[in-house]
């Protein structure tokens, strides 16, 4: 199947456009995680570049110096976030493939389909958490107008969220075995409840 990271900007948005189902809501969720994510790294390395205070105390130093490596390494996790995420946009039209080519045939294959397609989708959603509540500890360490851009990464994590929790319960919905399907319910309602108990971020309402 065509590797839709490897396509400009511009590529994807004429291949989204198009009557194909793919790339789709699934695949998109995850292009907009993986720049939301690497906003936010821009953000910590424009931080990072910032020259220190000169004068500072010893006391002020040991929190500057604090700070710094909270910010390394929410960057250095970021990083692996925004891979995992990034190679979603492929997985996730190639995972759609799997489903439709079993749909009508047989059962377990077509419930092992679903459920993959479902866990692929929420573990983006757990991914998207994670950044978020990662963002939510960066708005105590970031001063400046680049406070806006978290806003921003912000914004776009919450319909991210949106995308994949709802896409990962579209294929719960089509499950027949009750078990499995009350788990993966009950997997994603623990999901969204940590998503909104975390997104609080600076200039946005509780």
């Amino acid at each position: 199947m065509e590797k839709f990271t490897q396509l400009s900007l511009e590529q994807y948005l004429h291949e989204l456009s198009s009557d194909r189902p793919v790339p789709g809501g699934g695949s998109v969720s995850a292009y907009v995680a993986s720049l939301a994510m690497g906003l936010s790294q821009m953000v910590i390395r424009i931080a990072l570049k910032r020259k220190k205070k000169a004068g500072a105390s010893l006391e002020e130093e040991a929190r500057e110096t604090q700070r710094r490596s909270t910010l390394e390494n929410v960057l250095e996790s970021l990083e692996k976030a925004k891979r995992d995420a990034f190679q979603i946009v492929n997985l996730d039209p190639e995972i759609y493939e799997q489903v439709m080519s079993a749909w009508g045939g047989d059962e377990t294959k077509m419930e092992d389909a679903l459920h993959n397609s479902f866990r692929l989708q929420a573990d983006l959603a757990f991914l998207i958490v994670m950044a978020a509540e990662w963002n939510v500890s960066l708005d105590e360490l970031i001063s400046g107008s680049i406070k806006n851009d978290l806003l921003v990464s912000a914004g776009l994590l919450k319909g991210a969220f949106h995308g994949a929790y709802h896409t990962a319960m579209i294929n719960v919905k089509y499950m027949k075995n009750t078990a499995r399907k009350e788990k993966c319910e009950k997997a994603l309602e623990e999901l969204k409840v940590r998503f909104q108990k975390g997104k609080v971020h600076a200039g946005e309402p509780s």
